[in-house]
């Protein structure tokens, strides 16, 4: 077996940590009707905000379409001390379910 082979079987046979750490939002735009996905990592994106003894973060994200309009879409997460989604805004578009 060759050195990328090995490297690439090593790899692809861990699992992958990086959505552990992973919100993902469906959107569709208002104006055009293009889904947008986007990944919010829990680990960097978000904001602390500290209320008295307890922590909460935000993640605010701008998210625009690739082919159709440049309409803004903004999408605000609201999540408590263990990092669980409690409230989610959108504007200029609508969230979708993720199937």
């Amino acid at each position: 077996m060759s050195l990328w082979k090995k490297i690439a079987s090593i790899l692809s046979s861990q699992p992958s940590q990086s959505d552990v750490n992973a919100f993902w939002v469906t959107v569709r735009c208002n104006r055009c009707g293009e889904i947008i996905r986007s990944r919010v990592n829990l680990s960097n994106d978000l904001s602390a905000e500290y209320l008295g003894s307890r922590t909460s973060y935000v993640c605010r994200k701008m998210l625009l379409g690739e082919s159709r309009c440049f309409q803004q879409i903004e999408v605000v997460l609201k999540f408590d001390e263990n990092r669980k989604l409690l409230d989610r805004t959108v504007s200029g578009g609508e969230f979708l379910t993720q199937e």
